[in-house]
């Protein structure tokens, strides 16, 4: 009999540690992507996907990184049990944005069949106060001369905007708002009065407009252009 159970318990072994070894963690994730609609420009969206681990051993996450600093994350453990779950929360601020945005996370993990997985939110930014152009080139003003430029801002909101201040740091510019105040469905010209000084080879800079608008309080448009003699 001690014969027998010798090559059963050695067989019993041997399949314990087969299992132990092909033994692996899943990562599913329910809606790895994620159709946010139309949201107006300023809006921060929050957003949750549930991990899961489907597998039979310990999901380790190793990291997450986003595709930019717009979108920020938050893990409360990095370990999943299998058949356990976490949840991982998004913040996507569009502020800076305008129109159809999609933006990416990775989620680095010990699943060895899928050990980076991405997770996308997408959708469209409807901007409220859209300035034209958004960057200004001033081509090739001559030293000694003066030039005038002109950007638009146009109020695409439900609301009156007020403009608070119109700002550059450039020496060689000065600017100017035409209203005050932007009805829905207006516009208003920024004035650029831009003046080169003899020492001048190349104009780079920005103005800098402030608004009311909680979304979006200010406003940056750069600048740039060469200076001939």
């Amino acid at each position: 009999m001690r014969h027998l159970l010798t090559p059963l318990l050695t067989i019993v072994l041997f399949l314990q540690c087969a299992a132990a070894a092909f033994a692996a963690p899943t990562l599913s994730v329910d809606k790895p992507f994620f159709d946010f609609g139309t949201i107006p420009q300023g809006k921060k969206l929050d957003h949750v996907f549930t991990l899961r681990n489907k597998g039979d051993a310990p999901l380790s996450i190793h990291r997450t990184k986003s595709s930019c600093g717009c979108t920020v994350v938050n893990l409360p453990r990095t370990t999943i049990e299998p058949g356990g779950n976490v949840e991982l929360k998004t913040t996507f601020d569009s502020t800076t944005f305008g129109g159809k945005v999609t933006k990416t996370i990775t989620v680095e993990t010990n699943d060895p069949a899928n050990p980076n997985y991405t997770l996308t939110l997408t959708g469209i930014v409807s901007e409220i106060l859209v300035v034209a152009p958004r960057q200004l080139n001033l081509g090739q003003i001559k030293a000694g001369t003066s030039g005038v430029f002109t950007v638009t801002v146009d109020n695409r909101g439900a609301r009156p905007v007020k403009i608070l201040s119109v700002t550059t740091p450039m020496p060689q510019v000065k600017v100017t708002a035409g209203k005050q105040s932007i009805k829905p469905g207006e516009s208003t010209p920024i004035t650029i009065s831009v003046a080169p000084r003899p020492e001048d080879r190349f104009l780079s800079g920005f103005i800098i407009i402030k608004t009311d608008m909680p979304g979006k309080p200010e406003i940056t448009v750069p600048v740039y252009g060469s200076v001939s003699k």
